[in-house]
């Protein structure tokens, strides 16, 4: 099984995310780990599940990753495993409290990437997931890359008993 971990990241914390689970998954699985080249579009040949992950900025992904998005092409994508995944601050640090409330109402990356996949034809494994920073910079919350690293075994896993029984 080939995986493609498709990224964006501004202050290397989602680079960090996407790095922890391409290591979890190459001792088992081809990983194909790449970060969002302007003007580049990722090769879907041979490639049975894709994860995409951005930071969260506004509400929604990069800009690149949205272009990226739109690039793949559709036969490629057309009952493609894939995952979602963003990071995004923790809403525990984020004062005042009522500014909470509209971060949850306003929504995050990997919704977002997860909508645009299942428009594009794929097949979405698992729920979109967000790794928690603990400032506009980070760093990564104790305990993110770990967490990554299960939820990408996690997400393979359930891609390739998805694939077993279709």
């Amino acid at each position: 099984m080939t995986v493609l971990i498709v990224h964006d990241s501004i202050y290397g914390n989602t680079a960090s995310i996407a790095t922890a689970m391409a290591q979890a998954l190459q001792h088992d699985y081809t990983v194909r780990l790449e970060a969002v080249n302007p003007g580049h579009v990722p090769d879907l040949t041979n490639v049975d599940m894709l994860i995409v992950g951005s930071p969260t900025r506004g509400f929604r992904p990069t800009h690149s990753i949205q272009e990226v998005l739109e690039a793949l092409p559709e036969a490629a994508l057309s009952g493609l495993r894939a995952a979602a995944f963003d990071t995004r601050l923790d809403l525990e640090t984020i004062q005042p409290a009522p500014l909470r409330w509209v971060i949850e109402v306003g929504g995050y990356a990997a919704q977002t990437i997860e909508r645009r996949l299942t428009t594009r034809g794929c097949h979405i494994v698992g729920e979109a997931t967000g790794f928690l920073v603990l400032g506009t910079e980070g760093p990564l919350k104790d305990g993110e890359l770990e967490r990554a690293a299960s939820w990408a075994r996690a997400m393979v896993e359930a891609s390739t008993i998805t694939k077993g029984a279709a």
